[in-house]
């Protein structure tokens, strides 16, 4: 086992980066066929580790540089086929380097999608600012703590849904939840006017992060779509999708003492 640090980080995705190949299962993205090679860690991984042995990053800015490396793996890997374990896995990844540069909230989310469950368990419980509906849903889920400033309703049809989502998943109401990640489907496919299904070299990630995040935590909870139609599946499959990785933490990587503040 390994404590979770910059160092350790990246030589930890160097390695895993050495055995990866390139998906040969069917493309979920249209157009990534197109994508020579692989893009994300290889060469971002060199020019890394030489700007911090001249001095122009520090750890944290490595890090940084590092984790939107593998967040562009992890889409191009779940766009490309990859097996749901696989790709999940640099989701983990992805979690643990934002966790590193304190994007605690935006670490869950990944941390979600990888399956690291107990990971969860053990993030920091920073107090979110942002007054999106769909974040303050989420990282009470995280946490399994209600927010008490929470509206019961909203006019707007996809802020209401991810409202019902926050009863809904506990309670394992899972035709309620269902009727509510339908929504939120719906709403976004038309929002991104077709554009979600496609592959877009550079912009990243290619899944919508908050609401397959949802879908992944009501999985958790022991939902299964039965009415969902394969577009919508499609939509929401990064977090409906069964197979998860072993989780890496606390099997691989542990944290130092300090960093282990429960969130519940």
């Amino acid at each position: 086992m390994t404590i979770l640090n910059h160092k350790n980080f990246r030589s930890f995705v160097k390695a895993e980066y050495q055995k990866l190949q390139r998906p040969t299962g069917q493309a979920r993205r249209r157009g990534v066929e197109k994508v020579v090679g692989m893009p994300g860690s290889g060469g971002s991984l060199e020019a890394v580790e030489e700007l911090l042995k001249e001095g122009i990053y520090n750890e944290e800015e490595a890090c940084s540089n590092i984790t939107e490396a593998v967040l562009e793996l992890t889409s191009f890997l779940y766009s490309a086929g990859a097996e749901h374990q696989i790709w999940r896995r640099w989701s983990s990844l992805t979690a643990f380097g934002m966790f590193l540069t304190a994007e605690i909230h935006q670490a869950a989310q990944y941390a979600v999608l990888g399956g690291e469950w107990e990971f969860l368990k053990v993030l920091p419980a920073k107090p979110l600012t942002s007054q999106e509906v769909s974040e303050r849903v989420l990282w009470t889920l995280v946490i399994s703590q209600a927010d008490p400033n929470l509206p019961n309703t909203e006019t707007d049809s996809e802020d209401d849904a991810w409202l019902h989502l926050a009863k809904s998943i506990p309670a394992q109401d899972h035709r309620n939840t269902e009727a509510a990640l339908k929504t939120i489907a719906d709403f976004w496919m038309e929002e991104l006017e077709g554009e979600w299904i496609n592959f877009h070299l550079g912009s990243y990630p290619d899944f919508h992060t908050p609401a397959c995040a949802v879908a992944a935590l009501a999985r958790h909870y022991g939902f299964t779509p039965i009415s969902i139609t394969p577009e919508q599946y499609s939509f929401l499959e990064a977090g409906l999708a069964i197979s998860e990785p072993s989780p890496m933490f606390p099997n691989i990587f542990s944290l130092p003492e300090s960093s282990k503040v429960s969130a519940v």
